[in-house]
């Protein structure tokens, strides 16, 4: 039987292969133990897509309802270095609401060359409310992105090419 976690990770990798094919790509499940989980092509050019699920909004401290996905790779326990980038893509997966953000690699960059460890999400179907001042104004909550907002591909691999 398999675990949740990875019938979860499966979800998001059958998920994004679909979106893929109906934006016009030719888009597969790559195999088990590569760094990557879906290759996509177009116009005889190759792309490796690192997918993140998560099931549902969450929590984390302040952070109310965000979705939140880690990059760590299950192997070695790091994430890669830019010029070793062993994807060209992330695709961040939201399945309570079947939404794809798809991230370039340079765009996961931190300022050391190395892949980000988190990277969260609002949602636009979520009215966020910023905290309120000791004058009693209240701050615009107007951190961060929203997951809806990254879900073409070609879009977000424009300068990738």
């Amino acid at each position: 039987m398999l675990s949740k976690e990875l019938q979860i990770g499966k979800a998001g990798e059958h998920l994004v292969c679909c979106d893929l094919i109906l934006q016009g790509y030719n888009a597969f499940l790559a195999d088990q133990g590569l760094p990557f989980d879906v290759i996509v092509e177009k116009d005889g050019i190759l792309k490796r897509i690192q997918v993140k699920s998560t099931m549902s909004l969450k929590t984390y401290g302040k952070a109310n309802n965000i979705y939140r996905f880690g990059t760590r790779s299950g192997t070695s326990g790091s994430p890669h270095v830019t010029k070793d980038a062993e994807v060209d893509c992330y695709a961040f997966v939201a399945l309570d609401i079947k939404t794809i953000a798809y991230i370039p690699i340079s765009e996961m960059l931190s300022k050391s060359g190395k892949v980000k460890t988190v990277v969260d999400f609002k949602s636009k179907r979520i009215s966020y409310e910023g905290r309120i001042y000791q004058n009693g104004t209240r701050r615009t909550p107007d951190w961060g992105k929203c997951i809806e907002g990254f879900g073409n591909f070609s879009e977000a691999m424009k300068h990738e090419i």
